[in-house]
């Protein structure tokens, strides 16, 4: 029997099954970097389509100016929202999160039908910006949470609040930056801004190589170069970056900085954050809500929203409860150990940043390769909700990371003692010390995966749509009426699911 000391003491167990964990999230993109490696350099070189170069340029002028416009504003803002108290802090912080939980072409859709001007690369990087600000926004306002009281009260004497600031700006721009980029990354890979904003852009033309001219050959060139790109970015990023971030998400006792009333942060605060909410959500929105003052298509959107639903939930939940149980056991397979959390933070990031399309067609590949018998698998609805679940793990894994590094490892020491079986510890101490942990990383990897369309749209068996695939085929065809109220309808579910888990794990305690 394993004691429960062996949670909290080094072993060779902690790297083989953080090693065993990853591989298995790296394992959909094997078939195309085998075909990279085992195969000849003209594979990846030869023609990759006309206009792939233009595609690639423009993809990268997008991801550097949302990048860049990201971090500028969320950083400030998350500083802020992480030191100080002003009317409307909590409320600004929930709807902030909204964007992150919803397709990002909805929002390109709101910005086509606003019709002010915003197209093109300038649209592409105010939707992408709309979507990255959250992220560095939220990451800051952790990492201020972490400063201690004792920090900020010795700058506060020294030079007073603008010091304050300041220097809380600078210690946590690392972290900001790092998602920041990040963001600009993922937006490499998502091809609904470009299609619906008018520019040509990398992903859209994976995706057509694929779906639109039955390409497979010329969509794996395609997406193993953007990898190559993406991976040449994001692996020095990640190797200089996290060794100073991840040892922030083992726990430790600290008494994190008071909150503090400024007189002039209270009315600072509500109309910064005012603002930029205001710009990232308000604007969208509002143009896509506008079709529908003209028609209201309630009927033929309930019967979308009923065909998607149940397949919809289906990819959600087995996304969440996979990614999660997965990020658990690399949770506690990292333990305490600086430098393996060090490691392990950079493959997640590197797994992260990889595009969707990579995994989905190694997935392709690996079903026409495979014998019928596995059709079951690679060609049913399962695979669906698992890959998703493997491609957002690096969410749920730094959240479990974060929940057992809050854990006291006296506990362990004390059941190991009184000789109690590590399974009984597991789910009479540990389990319900990680409730909250577990339930927010199942409910954002659901919402999350429910919102990323290139995994559903390249493996999901025929007829078993979601509903931010639904809008997505049929915004081309449809009335503008029947789209901005499907729209409205998911943005609405999410913004109701968001306050629910909020509400359910008690969100206030991490704040």
């Amino acid at each position: 029997m394993i004691s429960c000391v062996e949670l909290e003491q080094p072993g060779k167990w902690h790297l083989i099954l953080s090693g065993v964990i990853l591989a298995l999230a790296f394992c959909p993109n094997l078939p195309l970097f085998w075909l990279l490696v085992s195969g000849t350099s003209s594979f990846v070189w030869e023609n990759l389509g006309p206009g792939f170069a233009s595609a690639l340029s423009h993809s990268l002028v997008v991801c550097a100016a949302s990048s860049a416009a990201s971090v500028l504003i969320g950083l400030p803002a998350g500083a802020l929202a992480g030191l100080y108290e002003f009317p409307g802090r909590r409320m600004f912080l929930w709807i902030i999160a909204i964007p992150l939980l919803v397709p990002s072409f909805l929002w390109a859709i709101g910005l086509s039908q606003l019709g002010v001007g915003l197209s093109g690369i300038t649209g592409g990087t105010y939707a992408f910006t709309s979507l990255g600000l959250p992220l560095v926004l939220y990451v800051t306002f952790v990492s201020a949470r972490r400063l201690t009281k004792s920090q900020t009260e010795g700058v506060r004497i020294v030079g007073g609040e603008w010091l304050v600031l300041r220097q809380a700006v600078r210690a946590v721009f690392p972290a900001a930056f790092l998602v920041g980029c990040l963001s600009g990354l993922l937006s490499l890979s998502d091809p609904g801004p470009g299609q619906i904003l008018g520019f040509s852009d990398v992903a859209s033309e994976i995706l057509v190589s694929f779906s639109a001219l039955y390409d497979f050959e010329l969509a794996a060139r395609q997406c193993l170069v953007l990898s190559a790109i993406v991976a040449f970015i994001a692996l020095p990023l990640a190797i200089l970056i996290v060794p100073g971030i991840a040892p922030r998400l083992l726990g430790k006792d600290i008494e994190p900085t008071p909150l503090t009333n400024n007189r002039t942060v209270r009315w600072l605060g509500p109309v910064f954050f005012g603002a930029i909410v205001t710009l990232t959500m308000g604007l969208p929105i509002l143009g896509i809500i506008l079709p529908m003052f003209s028609r209201f298509s309630w009927e033929l959107a309930m019967s979308e929203i009923t065909r998607t639903i149940g397949d919809t939930v289906f990819y959600a939940i087995l996304a969440g409860l996979f990614a999660t149980v997965l990020g658990w056991l690399l949770a506690i397979a990292v333990g305490r150990g600086r430098r393996l959390a060090q490691t392990a933070v950079i493959g997640l990031f590197l797994l992260l940043s990889l595009p969707p399309e990579l995994g989905a067609l190694g997935v392709i590949r690996w079903g026409t390769a495979a014998p019928a018998a596995l059709d079951f698998f690679l060609r049913d609805r399962t695979v669906v909700g698992i890959i998703s679940a493997l491609r957002f793990l690096p969410i749920a894994a730094i959240i479990m990371i974060r929940g057992v590094g809050t854990t006291s490892p006296t506990s362990a020491l004390a059941a190991a003692v009184h000789g109690i079986p590590i399974t009984r510890y597991m789910w009479r101490v540990a389990g319900p010390q990680m409730i909250p942990f577990v339930t927010i990383s199942t409910a954002i990897v659901a919402l999350l995966s429910t919102a990323s369309v290139s995994i559903a749209l390249l493996l999901r068996p025929p007829g078993a749509d979601t509903l931010p695939i639904a809008i997505f085929t049929v915004m081309a065809n449809a009335p503008e009426s029947l789209v901005a109220t499907l729209c409205f309808f998911y943005i609405a579910g999410a913004a109701l699911l968001l306050a629910a888990g909020c509400q359910l794990t008690r969100w206030s305690r991490f704040q």
